[in-house]
């Protein structure tokens, strides 16, 4: 049986009903509706984990509005029930409306996981720590065992066999030659002498002239014989055929089933592919897009770099190990030897960086496709992206619209796993957003 969280905010005392029941009903109403919500606005999902997943969110900020438009929906009443803006119980609605959805939708399992890996980091949220564990445990491992189904490599191919009907043989009345005797006689008969009326005569006979009789009798027998047999090989000549349909449908067949076993041959090795190319890109340390090596870059400017190209190399379903695999990629980069404090950066030079140096340009610009100009609570793509006339973000503004303070350190790892995260997330409710858009 799936879980509820909103009861495991209720176990915990994040929500206190005084024990009534129907209060309980009109949470979960408004948990499905904005679990509704979310499926059909996918992009939505970072900015439901982001403020699910902060205690000290902002009563004003959007999401935590739209949360509160949907509880009034259910409970008319719901500003008489509580004092101040009940932000406690609508983050508990939230994270299990993101449940829900992600539990239907792997889109936004994908971005749920993503982001909440990287917000949880930045959160105090030691009272709920068990209750987010759990459920980014469950939904990580769905992501998980879709991505595993993508990237396996299964010890045999099966192929379904080739499928081809022939045609049906086709039924012809057939009706084999005979010689009209009668009409062959009368022709025998009129080579040997002048006695056949219908016929061409033979003029002499045996007793006036035998070796004149002779020649025209073999001469008259020789047409009859000819045209008899030329008759009956006209009537067994075969009918034409014509094989050009059954012979394409042949070669549509064939070439069908070649396409199917290469398919399975492209799909059963690509995880294998996959994994070969990743554990070159790592050895190598050399950027495809930038095309230089990692090595010859700051720590933190090859640690985003990394990320963005980790992130163009693999799937948007990719196992959790991905990000771990990031981590110790970056890990094997040598410390700035002329630098010894740049092993760790605070999050505000980052951000500053990532929005106004040359080298993250191809950052912002995937960013900027990413995520829209920041509105509330969301994805630093959004910072990044858009940087607007200046890099400098205040750290109050940072901290209302990343949930991360100015001041954090970060090491280069963590740094490049961070954006990782955000660009996986934002891709997966991108492209889910934009098949939806298709159907429709």
């Amino acid at each position: 049986m799936e879980q509820e969280f909103l009861l495991r905010f209720l176990d915990i005392g994040v929500i206190d009903l005084k024990g009534d029941d129907t209060k309980l009903e009109k949470l979960r109403s408004t948990a499905k509706d904005l679990s509704v919500s979310l499926q059909n606005a996918p992009s939505k999902t970072v900015s439901f984990t982001m403020v699910a997943a902060d205690p000290h969110i902002a009563p004003t900020d959007l999401t935590v509005d739209e949360a509160m438009t949907s509880l009034r929906k259910q409970w008319e009443t719901v500003a008489n029930a509580f004092v101040g803006r009940p932000v406690g119980v609508l983050r508990a609605i939230l994270l299990d409306a993101i449940v829900q959805a992600a539990r239907s939708d792997d889109a936004i399992a994908v971005a749920f996981v993503n982001t909440a890996r990287n917000a949880l980091v930045h959160a105090e949220t030691s009272d709920e720590t068990e209750i987010w564990r759990e459920a980014v445990s469950e939904i990580e491992t769905k992501v998980d065992a879709r991505a595993e189904a993508e990237w396996a490599t299964p010890e045999m191919i099966t192929v379904e066999p080739l499928q081809y009907k022939p045609p049906a043989p086709v039924a012809t009345d057939y009706e084999a030659p005979t010689v009209d005797l009668s009409e062959l006689r009368a022709k025998v008969n009129s080579a040997t002498g002048p006695w056949a009326s219908n016929e061409p005569k033979n003029s002499h006979y045996p007793h006036n002239n035998p070796e004149a009789w002779g020649k025209d009798f073999a001469s008259k027998i020789s047409v009859v014989i000819a045209e008899t047999l030329d008759g009956m090989a006209e009537e067994l000549a075969p009918a034409p055929v014509d094989l050009s349909s059954p012979l394409s449908n042949l070669a549509k067949a064939i070439t069908v089933h070649v396409d199917k076993v290469l398919s399975s041959f492209s799909g059963a090795t690509a995880g294998l592919q996959r994994r070969t190319n990743l554990l070159w890109w790592k050895e190598a340390l050399y950027s495809p897009s930038a095309h230089a090596s990692y090595l010859d870059l700051p720590p933190f400017e090859a640690s985003a770099l990394m990320a963005l190209d980790l992130h163009e190399q693999v799937p948007t379903y990719s196992p959790a190990s991905v990000s771990a695999f990031l981590r110790e990629a970056i890990r094997c980069l040598p410390a700035d030897k002329n630098d010894p404090g740049d092993c760790e950066r605070n999050f505000s030079s980052l951000v500053r960086d990532a929005r106004t140096t040359v080298f993250m340009q191809p950052f912002r610009t995937l960013a900027a496709r990413y995520a829209t100009a920041p509105v509330g609570r969301g994805s630093l793509l959004s910072l990044i992206g858009h940087p607007g006339d200046s890099g400098e973000i205040d750290a109050a503004t940072l901290r209302l619209l990343v949930g991360v303070d100015a001041s954090t350190n970060m090491t280069p790892s963590e740094w490049g796993t961070y954006l990782f995260r955000e660009l996986q997330s934002s891709r997966a409710v991108n492209e889910n957003s934009t098949k939806r858009v298709k159907k429709k």
